[in-house]
């Protein structure tokens, strides 16, 4: 679907990553996270370090299906090697609001215009 050639979970020696997609010539190292809570900010500093040891082209994909803490959305609103969705994203995209590419194209455009990490399909579509 999509094209995005996934690839399941896998672990290094030093490491386990969920899994990884390919989009728009990039490859998203993906972290998963299905927690009572919303994920905090120390959980995004490990990830990030995983993104930052891969290949030139490597971004990361981090999914919480709770969301993220404001102080984790806060961390990485200036600069980040990662995008972010949560489960109100993927319902979005499962309700037909949007279209999984469309998500995915608009919120690295965003990163790469702000440096930030966070940008829900709610704020999408109001837009």
């Amino acid at each position: 679907m999509f094209d995005l050639d996934p690839r399941l979970s896998y672990s290094l020696s030093y490491e386990q990553i969920d899994g990884s997609i390919t989009y728009d010539t990039d490859v998203y190292i993906v972290e998963a996270k299905w927690l009572k809570e919303p994920v905090e900010v120390h959980y995004l500093g490990s990830f990030v370090e995983k993104v930052r040891h891969k290949g030139k082209n490597a971004l990361g994909l981090y999914i919480s299906v709770r969301g993220f803490t404001k102080g984790a959305k806060e961390r990485y609103a200036e600069g980040t090697c990662f995008i972010t969705m949560e489960g109100v994203d993927i319902f979005a995209v499962l309700d037909g609001h949007t279209t999984l590419d469309e998500l995915l194209s608009r919120k690295k455009r965003h990163a790469n215009d702000t440096g930030s990490c966070y940008y829900p399909a709610s704020l999408m579509m109001s837009e």
